[in-house]
């Protein structure tokens, strides 16, 4: 982790986490024959050396793979949630819940590019602040990752009307990823999700924590700050952590079930430790859509 969190971009992060964690990980569910051609694509490292298109190398001298109609349908969506609390970080040899939500989701498109897939970004704050259209080439990878790395957290959020916004704009039964710690209006939320899934998008959800949000596990009294309107509460840690971490479940347990009933799924990621779950749940997810 400490070699990742030392490289000096977003692009050399998501690339060492597909190579050094993925490479070799998993197969594409297409086997090939069954499916109507559709065209080719570079070779990436990791690709299944079954897929190579062995003449075309012949007379090229280039490894391209074959790549099937069924392929290049799935589109994925990835969400970025840029609220101040995204900006939240207990503790200095940790990141903020967003620079690790960039990370997460640049290692998905990444992958997603290296799979045929065409994928988008959506950066919601108060409104939707960005779209980018789903597309599958390596200069659009490019274009995601100078998007999602000079975002800058802040404000408020309105991630259940930025949802329906975004509803209106990306093509039925594509693959919907969205990162946020999902301090939301339940009802407004479940709403969105519900209008997500009427056109019978796959959900993911990210939910990205840092551990104290996760643990209460502080040691002092003092003022906690609303960082997203500045108000300012004394709290006797100890005396309300109980209540607390009850209260957090219950939200948890609320997030999963709204997911769920639509069909989705909720990952839970902490700040201190791997984004490679996030990856995993995403190719298990792919592969039961394709």
């Amino acid at each position: 982790m400490q070699l990742l969190a030392d490289l000096p971009s977003l692009e050399l992060k998501a690339r060492y986490m597909i190579d050094g964690f993925l490479a070799g990980r998993h197969r594409s569910p297409q086997k090939g024959s069954s499916v109507e051609f559709a065209e080719y694509r570079a070779y990436q490292p990791g690709d299944d050396l079954r897929r190579v298109d062995w003449r075309l190398y012949a007379r090229t001298d280039r490894l391209h793979l074959k790549q099937y109609e069924e392929e290049t349908q799935l589109h994925v969506y990835l969400v970025l949630d840029t609220s101040q609390s995204m900006n939240f970080q207990s503790r200095p040899e940790l990141v903020s819940k967003i620079a690790f939500a960039r990370l997460a989701l640049a290692a998905i498109g990444l992958t997603a590019q290296r799979q045929g897939d065409a994928f988008g970004l959506a950066l919601v704050g108060a409104g939707l602040q960005d779209y980018l259209r789903a597309r599958s080439s390596m200069p659009h990878w490019r274009s995601f990752v100078g998007r999602i790395e000079s975002v800058k957290p802040g404000g408020t959020t309105s991630l259940a009307k930025c949802l329906e916004d975004l509803a209106e704009l990306i093509p039925p039964r594509s693959m919907v990823v969205i990162a946020s710690d999902f301090y939301e209006d339940s009802p407004l939320l479940e709403a969105a999700v519900r209008r997500l899934r009427y056109d019978h998008h796959d959900l993911i959800g990210l939910h990205v924590l840092d551990p104290v949000e996760i643990d209460f596990d502080l040691d002092q009294t003092g003022h906690f700050l609303d960082v997203e309107d500045g108000r300012r509460l004394r709290v006797d840690v100890a005396a309300v952590r109980k209540g607390y971490l009850d209260k957090f479940s219950a939200f948890c347990g609320d997030l999963d079930e709204l997911f769920h009933r639509a069909g989705g799924d909720v990952t839970r990621l902490r700040t201190d430790a791997s984004p490679i779950t996030a990856i995993s749940g995403y190719l298990a997810r792919r592969s039961q859509s394709l």
